[in-house]
């Protein structure tokens, strides 16, 4: 069934009205009509289930049949601190992060990243291309929550703020591989996380209880002075095995092996 996130205003009492965008793909892509079922979320956690009473190019109206909470957002809470490359491969790296399930993600300017033209603020086009790639990333998956999207920061600046436990894939770590990292750190206690917030453009977590940071270096990988500046601020350095992976496969690698250790992947 087709799912689609809308502002919580436009869900007023039992009925629901979607327009602009996703009005236009009801209708013309599509092609639903009168009587067809869609679900629809207002990104707090609940779903609803809609009957279409009207459909067209420019409003869809429907009446909510059923309401439920969302079952599919993960136990912990997930930030990923993903350094900038290029924008098709950042673009899948907002993809597939949020299919896996993380809740926030962070743009970092790192000494090897690509050059951010808009320096340390999204341009608003840019904004929206990327929030869109998340938000139906995060329909076509299932989930009930939007991740948050950061303006981007300096890798000082992440390292600084990130919160713990934290741990950052590294070529050249020989000694700890990530599995054992994961167990002695045990982020998983908690049953329900605080969920982070976007202020002024940047991710503010108010409690790190469920929570973890992962940091993922450029296509040139982590300089040893920014290993130096993670390791100093308590961000722990890990092994993802033997083979070295580009940064768009190291950020799904370490997201999945997350996800594993606490089941969150059917086990």
């Amino acid at each position: 069934m087709h799912r689609f996130f809308v502002d919580p205003d436009h869900i007023q009492g039992e009925t629901v009205t979607l327009t602009g965008d996703t009005s236009r793909q009801i209708f013309r892509v599509l092609r639903l009509r009168p009587g067809e079922q869609i679900i629809v979320l207002d990104d707090t956690g609940w779903e609803f289930s809609v009957d279409l009473s009207s459909v067209s190019a420019s409003q869809v109206t429907g009446s909510i049949t059923r309401k439920a909470l969302n079952g599919a957002e993960p136990r912990v809470a997930i930030t990923l601190y993903q350094a900038m490359i290029r924008p098709e491969k950042f673009e899948f790296v907002l993809q597939k992060a949020t299919e896996l399930g993380v809740v926030g993600i962070v743009p970092v300017i790192c000494e090897r990243s690509i050059a951010n033209p808009e320096g340390s603020r999204l341009s608003p086009n840019k904004r929206q291309r990327w929030e869109r790639i998340i938000a139906e990333a995060t329909e076509q998956c299932g989930r009930g929550r939007l991740p948050i999207l950061s303006d981007p920061v300096t890798f000082a600046e992440a390292t600084a703020s990130a919160t713990h436990p934290a741990i950052i894939p590294w070529e050249a770590e020989d000694s700890l591989g990530i599995k054992s990292a994961l167990r002695s750190l045990n982020p998983f206690p908690a049953d329900q996380y605080v969920r982070p917030e976007l202020v002024e453009g940047q991710i503010h977590t108010q409690s790190s209880d469920g929570h973890i940071s992962i940091f993922i270096g450029p296509e040139g990988g982590f300089t040893q002075e920014e290993i130096d500046v993670a390791n100093s601020a308590s961000i722990t350095s890990v092994t993802l095995g033997k083979r070295i992976l580009r940064s768009e496969t190291a950020a799904v690698a370490a997201i999945t092996a997350v996800m594993y250790e606490i089941g969150e992947l059917g086990g």
